[in-house]
């Protein structure tokens, strides 16, 4: 029997468009914005985006958006004040720091229109930090923030921490090393971005290739508008060849959804 390859692709191309438009519901939103000319320039292997996409979602939080920026004002300026009118949360990392190229403070400050001042609270902790009382310090960069911002000490825990995370408005300023990132993230993340969502996550293991699965997931996909499904192939595995996800907010929806696929897949399709 002769197969369209031009419609097994088309039908593949719905069904992964589908799975990723069905699910809609107000789980909050979020854009990440990774500033650096490093990171353009390949000089530097981006983490942060990873580490933080894979942590946002375990809180329940809609990522949408990820962008990489230069460091340039304006640029990093526009691409704030976009994101922060897309998105219900808005992390920056990078940017932050006492040397030239750290305008991360003046792009957000520009972005709502609002002067740069020293704060007392960040110039004692510069001070402390940099073992100087030197107004002129270049480590007092650090404490030139957007007369807006807003110092965020409180941890899930109930500890302070020791530099606080600055947000203005929705937007949540990070710094850009890993190791600082993931530590203050970590810390400070339930108390910054709270939300009811869950997610509940089912996964079905294939030996078949897509186009052998993809009229029975269609089939799934439409009648569970509430569920979000995946479809991943894997090339060169000798355990299986296309990951399904199935995911929604709700457990039993996603149990049902799950128990759906299972019953119309072939068994000899499915590894586990």
């Amino acid at each position: 029997m002769f197969v369209s390859f031009k419609n097994v692709f088309r039908k593949t191309i719905f069904a992964r468009s589908y799975c990723q438009r069905a699910a809609k519901n107000d789980r909050k939103t979020m854009g990440i914005i990774v500033i650096g000319d490093e990171i353009l320039k390949g000089e530097v292997q981006d983490t942060n985006s990873a580490f933080l996409a894979q942590e946002l979602h375990k809180l329940g939080l809609k990522l949408q958006k990820i962008s990489v920026i230069g460091d340039e004002i304006n640029d990093v300026s526009q691409e704030v004040r976009l994101f922060s009118g897309k998105y219900d949360y808005v992390i920056t990392s990078g940017g932050i720091g006492c040397t030239h190229d750290d305008i991360t403070f003046e792009a957000v400050a520009k972005a709502f229109n609002v002067p740069l001042y020293e704060h007392p609270e960040l110039r004692k902790l510069c001070f402390k930090f940099y073992k100087t009382e030197n107004p002129d310090s270049p480590g007092l960069k650090l404490a030139r923030v957007p007369s807006i911002a807003k110092l965020n000490w409180e941890t899930s825990a109930g500890y302070q921490i020791n530099y606080p995370i600055i947000s203005v408005n929705n937007i949540y300023i990070f710094p850009g090393i890993p190791q600082l990132l993931r530590k203050a993230f970590l810390a400070s993340s339930k108390v910054l971005f709270r939300t009811d969502s869950q997610f509940f996550t089912k996964n079905i293991f294939c030996n078949a290739t897509e186009d052998k699965i993809v009229d029975i997931l269609n089939t799934v996909v439409q009648e569970y508008p509430q569920v979000q499904f995946g479809s991943y192939p894997k090339l060169n595995d000798s355990e299986y060849k296309v990951k399904l996800t199935i995911e929604s907010s709700k457990e039993d929806l996603t149990e049902k959804a799950y128990q759906k696929l299972l019953d119309l897949l072939p068994k000899g399709f499915i590894v586990k």
